[in-house]
């Protein structure tokens, strides 16, 4: 069972990635950021009625789940605007790369990671530096790159996310609080960068003008969408991590952006150099060696 949720968490995730993309594309990253997080912590809360958790008491703990809720927001905010600017199948086989921070953190730990992650580890960097190379010049290379220095923020701050979350929340708390506590704090942050902008009700336009923010109900079904993805990709992640062996589990969800790369190919017709395909290809073999 445990590799069937597995490959579920990497389908739910690889669909949250895409409808995350398309949404972000046409109401901008605060936007699409504020009603995803506010959609899945409504979920989340519901579900701290079917299944109540007790609160654990102690500063220390507290202390901890605000530094990993930063990290959420911050991972979060990188990877939206990644998706928002750059070319998914690019950006999120970088993004997925968090892996290898979460192995960096446990080695640093005292965890020996076996031969086979450490050499992902190598790959990855390898795939990173191919995928940053454009095959082009001008101003076609640069457009090609943009999202990757966003998507390599994302992995760093995700990677510590997931290394508090499992290390040090989630034994204490359980799975439900700390989820919570993320949503609570992704969807305030959404709401200060918004009352930040010039204004709060107009988007970038593709000519570089101001438009008004889309809110019509193709946009609010997306943004379900989105939080629904997300949410089973956690709630059959958490579930693959009890009934089986955990690095079994991680290895198969890690491969989300294998899904997501065929729905931006079929749907959005996106066209990579051949350097950088050989990069993304790197990419996913490092993270999944990793997760082993």
């Amino acid at each position: 069972m445990g590799v069937i949720f597995g490959l579920l968490a990497a389908i739910f995730w690889g669909l949250g990635d895409f409808l995350i993309t398309r949404l972000t594309r046409r109401i901008g990253t605060p936007h699409a950021l504020l009603r995803i997080q506010l959609l899945s912590l409504l979920s989340w809360a519901l579900l701290l009625f079917v299944l109540p958790n007790e609160i654990a008491p102690g500063v220390s703990i507290w202390a901890i789940a605000l530094l990993t809720g930063i990290c959420h927001v911050v991972g979060l905010g990188l990877v939206y605007r990644a998706f928002e600017i750059g070319t998914i199948s690019l950006v999120s086989p970088i993004s997925s790369g968090f892996a290898i921070v979460t192995a960096l953190l446990a080695l640093a730990m005292g965890e020996r990671p076996p031969a086979l992650a450490l050499a992902g580890a190598l790959r990855l960097v390898v795939g990173v530096v191919l995928a940053a190379t454009s095959g082009g010049s001008g101003v076609e290379a640069r457009s090609k790159l943009r999202g990757i220095p966003e998507a390599l923020g994302s992995a760093l701050a995700f990677g510590t996310m997931f290394w508090l979350f499992y290390f040090f929340l989630e034994p204490v708390l359980g799975f439900l609080w700390p989820l919570i506590i993320l949503k609570v704090m992704a969807s305030v942050a959404a709401t200060i960068a918004l009352r930040r902008q010039p204004s709060s009700v107009d988007v970038e336009s593709t000519d570089g003008g101001r438009a008004p923010v889309d809110s019509s109900f193709g946009v609010w079904t997306l943004a379900a969408g989105a939080a629904l993805a997300d949410t089973l990709a956690w709630i059959t992640y958490i579930q693959g991590m009890t009934t089986s062996f955990a690095t079994v589990v991680t290895a198969l969800a890690s491969l989300f952006s294998v899904i997501t790369l065929l729905l931006a190919g079929l749907f959005l017709r996106e066209r990579l150099a051949r350097v950088q395909w050989a990069g993304v290809i790197v990419i996913l073999l490092g993270v999944l060696m990793v997760s082993i």
